[in-house]
């Protein structure tokens, strides 16, 4: 399955961006969120199931549109109120108003056998169960991915040719072949070495959506985890990549994309453009990415979860 990418100042932006990109509307797009969950510029992808048209949310047989464009049908006629006896003897009735009045303060005591009204409060809870139409879709970010019960259990590790791993390297090896075999998710991994990195390139298969399901959550705590424990009282540190399928890669692709894109708008309008909040990595990515853009310099501002990068246009 193919998919392509959008941006924008919030998710709300990027996916407005592509429902009009991809002529579908924003409630029926389905679509995971790479970059600005938190807020801010954000990056979308959006998968397209035969390669042309956008995956969208299908409606049970039974479901009806929420609206219909064009519609002709006439609204239904209102019946006829009866016609009233001639008032022409109000001044008669309001003579009589005066005297049967007291007669309604026996109302007072029924009013207070409608009591029961309390039962409106179960209207009030089936509003929401009214036919409004189709609701938006669950992003796919949001939607719980099940673990295959029936995809293969051994871990093959991979060692790339000519490469030989450090002590470090040979313990994060052992590491993540005995967390990913008590997982129970078989896969071959790829394990590449530098002075600085120990990569492991999972060609996970059936569980690369479990890893990458919610922004990839698993397979960043999967890293951290095998990180730490690598690191922990190791002299010489290394620092520990996983990878599955390539996505992480996409994911930098992508954002250095829209870094170079929004970098060539900054320029052209004269203004500054702000990315974020994004994690360390991704904003360090992101400066890497403009260091040699001749019409812009980059910085980062916020603190902690909401540091951003700026992208200003040089004078």
């Amino acid at each position: 399955m193919s998919s392509k990418t959008f941006t924008g100042r919030n998710v709300e932006a990027a996916v407005q961006k592509a429902a009009e990109a991809l002529g579908v509307s924003a409630d029926s797009l389905q679509y995971t969120v790479m970059a600005g969950q938190g807020g801010g510029f954000a990056l979308i992808k959006v998968g397209t199931g035969d390669g042309a048209g956008p995956l969208v949310e299908k409606l049970s047989g039974d479901a009806a549109p929420a609206s219909t464009q064009g519609a002709s049908e006439a609204p239904a006629e209102r019946p006829e109120r009866p016609e009233r006896e001639d008032r022409g003897d109000r001044g008669g009735r309001g003579g009589d108003r005066g005297g049967d009045r007291g007669g309604r303060g026996d109302r007072g005591g029924d009013r207070g056998g409608r009591g029961d009204r309390g039962g409106r409060g179960g209207r009030r809870d089936n509003r929401g169960g009214g036919d409004r139409g189709p609701r938006r879709g669950p992003r796919e970010d949001e939607v719980a991915v099940p673990v295959p019960t029936d995809g293969p259990t051994e871990v093959v590790m991979r060692v790339a040719e000519g490469v030989q791993l450090s002590e470090v390297g040979e313990d994060a090896h052992e590491v993540l072949r005995d967390v990913l075999t008590g997982m129970g998710f078989g896969m071959n991994v790829d394990v590449t070495e530098d002075e600085a990195t120990i990569r492991f390139d999972l060609h996970s298969g059936v569980y690369h959506e479990c890893l990458v399901a919610k922004e990839m959550e698993l397979l960043d705590a999967l890293q951290h985890l095998v990180d730490k424990i690598v690191n922990f009282d190791a002299e010489d540190r290394k620092k520990v990549v996983i990878d599955s399928e390539g996505a992480k890669r996409q994911v930098d692709e992508d954002l250095g994309r829209s870094a170079l894109e929004l970098a060539d708008r900054a320029v052209a309008e004269g203004k500054t453009f702000k990315m974020g909040p994004l994690d360390p990595r991704s904003r360090r990515l992101i400066h890497m990415a403009l260091r040699e853009h001749e019409g812009v310099t980059t910085r980062s501002e916020g603190e902690g979860v909401f540091r951003r990068v700026c992208i200003v246009p040089n004078e």
